[in-house]
């Protein structure tokens, strides 16, 4: 019998998004984000699914994940396909 890889490497279903909401950039910094660091760190149009760490550039695991979840949830409740783009794009980076 296979196993299935786990996205996130843990056990449990919200144990890896700890401390995202400490480590991500808020209304503010996601505009000085988007100067500074440009559009790698948001996968949505304009400022929205952040996936960097606030005040750096880097790309945060736990922001991909996140911006994973919202896409999905988001797919089921408007269904537009800007939701999907998102969801498959965040899915790519996380099995990079």
């Amino acid at each position: 019998m296979k196993t299935r890889r786990n996205k996130t490497g843990t056990k449990g279903r919200g144990t890896f998004l700890r401390g995202w909401s400490k480590a991500k950039p808020g209304f503010h910094e996601k505009t000085i984000m988007m100067s500074k660091c440009g559009k790698k760190c948001f996968l949505g149009p304009n400022k929205s699914f952040p996936i960097c760490t606030k005040n750096t550039c880097k790309v945060n695991r736990k922001g991909v994940y996140s911006a994973y979840i919202r896409a999905r949830e988001y797919m089921t409740i408007r269904g537009t396909r800007k939701y999907k783009k998102i969801a498959e794009k965040s899915y790519k980076m996380l099995y990079k």
